[in-house]
Order: structure tokens, then sequence, then C-alpha cells
């Protein structure tokens, strides 16, 4: 089977470059096939408790809606761009061409939901990324396997 369209959930661990790595070797020789990484940054908590008790004691005011966003925006730019500039090391060494996508909040919830939407036939993850809880593979990993339609391939 040729895949198409490949995700590989990108964290800057050395799994998920595994993963890179092996959804490369699975695109093939197929010229329409595109590998696109996708890397979910943490939400910013501009409303949590501790958020909020900073700014009281700094002096500074509740932030509104659109200097929320704001930040957000500027914050998954920059995500982008450090994301880009390590992305671009890995793609010197394999001449590779690579789609990105960042995104932002709980990350098997992003990755099944980028899945749903985005027509992608497999998803390559590494087992455990830089945030995964002990055990076989992480929790990222056995949420998207088991809830997403496409094959999952889960790389060491």
């Amino acid at each position: 089977m040729a895949y198409r369209n490949i995700l590989v959930p990108y964290d800057q661990s050395e799994s998920a470059r595994h993963a890179l790595l092996a959804a490369f070797e699975a695109a093939g020789h197929a010229k329409d096939a595109r590998v696109t990484a996708l890397f979910v940054a943490p939400t910013p908590e501009f409303e949590s408790g501790s958020f909020m008790v900073a700014a009281q004691v700094s002096g500074v005011l509740p932030l509104s809606a659109k200097d929320q966003k704001d930040m957000l925006d500027a914050y998954l730019d920059h995500k982008r761009e450090e994301v880009t500039a390590d992305l671009d090391d890995l793609l010197k060494e394999e001449d590779a061409e690579l789609g990105l996508a960042i995104s932002h909040g709980k990350p098997s919830k992003v990755i099944c939901d980028y899945v749903d939407t985005h027509d992608v036939d497999l998803v390559v993850m590494g087992c455990r990324g830089l945030d995964a809880v002990r055990g076989m593979i992480g929790s990222v990993s056995a949420a998207v396997l088991r809830s997403v339609d496409c094959p999952v391939l889960v790389v060491k």
C-alpha cells in the first residue's frame, strides 16, 4: 500500500526524529506522497491561578482576550521558528521535503483532530516523547492508537 499523506507528531525528542526518518521511508519515492510534522505546543495558561496571582503581585492588569490572542500568536510564531530550525538540520541530512503544522492544546486531541480533518492515511510517531510517562509506549501514542481510523506506526 502506498501512503500519500503521512503525519508525524513531532515534539523535538529523539523518538520523534526516528519517527520522521521512518515516515520518509514509508513515503518512499511516490511523487505525490506528503509527510507533515505536527508540533503541538503546550497552551500557555493566561487564566491559570498562578498566572493571575503573579500578575496581581507584579501590578499587571488582567489580559484582554485580544492581548491573550496576540501573545498566543507570538508564542506559536516563536515555536514555529524553533521547530523549523530543528527540522532544517534533519532535512539537510535526509534531502527530504517536509510540511510543518503548528498547533496548541492537548497533544492526543490535536493529533486526532488533525488526522480527521486532513485525510491522513498513516500516522508515524515515536513511542515516547519528551513528556511521556513510563511504560512501553507513551500516553499520547496510546491515545492516538485508540482513537484514529488510519494505521499508526509507533517507532522506538
